[in-house]
């Protein structure tokens, strides 16, 4: 396996109650300053799939193991995590299994890096791939990913999209300041903290599943590396 999650985290996060899945954390994470929680938004899954869906994603692993998958596959469902990659190593082509060494070492380097995750705990039943969670579910990840984002000692976070960023934002204890747009559609920053003494940087990035998110552009680019040295 190309990127194994690192275990050391999976006894606290197993005292969080109502934890459904680990988050991806990097086998090199933690070994700079800046701490990276990468949070994407949540899986879509049709009512008449859902049961089924469940006991297969019944693992807490079930994430944390697949971000090789998500990498390096060339799927329809790994489209939004690889535009993502694009953008922030600060590609300018699609890159693939057999792209050159250097690119392939920028792409291993930060996924090594960072921690990644759905902010939803929890399958979302829905016809369409854009779906809302309801207030319950949305309400008890709001409070799981308080102490997830506690046990990482997490500095940096980046929002897939404006529903994350928001909750983000209204975690229970979060206190928000600061908050901006930047003249990239759908991009922001916020500074939170998570409590007296533990800043925490957010930014919020135009979903990359759609077009406006524009990984190959250099203003992408530069807000997620600027970001990024915070």
């Amino acid at each position: 396996m190309k990127f194994p999650h690192n275990p050391e985290f999976n006894s606290q996060f197993d005292r969080i109650s109502g934890l459904k899945w680990y988050p991806y954390v990097g086998g090199n994470f933690g070994k700079r300053p800046q701490r990276v929680m990468v949070y994407a938004h949540n899986i879509p899954i049709k009512p008449e799939e859902f049961e089924a869906k469940s006991v297969e994603f019944q693992s807490k692993a079930t994430w944390a193991d697949c971000i090789e998958e998500y990498a390096y596959e060339q799927g329809w469902w790994t489209e939004a995590f690889r535009y993502f990659v694009k953008g922030a190593v600060g590609l300018r082509e699609n890159y693939t299994r057999n792209s050159s060494p250097e690119i392939i070492a920028k792409v291993d380097a930060f996924l090594s890096g960072i921690s990644y995750c759905n902010f939803i705990q929890g399958l979302v039943k829905s016809d369409s791939q854009i779906a809302q969670a309801d207030a319950g579910l949305v309400a008890e990840s709001k409070r799981i990913n308080k102490e997830i984002l506690g046990i990482l000692g997490i500095t940096h976070f980046i929002c897939w999209g404006a529903p994350v960023f928001d909750y983000a934002k209204a975690i229970p204890g979060v206190t928000p300041e600061s908050e901006k747009s930047y003249d990239q559609k759908g991009f922001g920053y916020c500074l939170v903290w998570r409590d007296a003494t533990h800043p925490m940087h957010v930014l919020k990035i135009h979903h990359p599943s759609m077009p406006n998110f524009k990984p190959y552009s250099a203003e992408t680019q530069k807000i997620i590396s600027d970001f990024l040295l915070m």
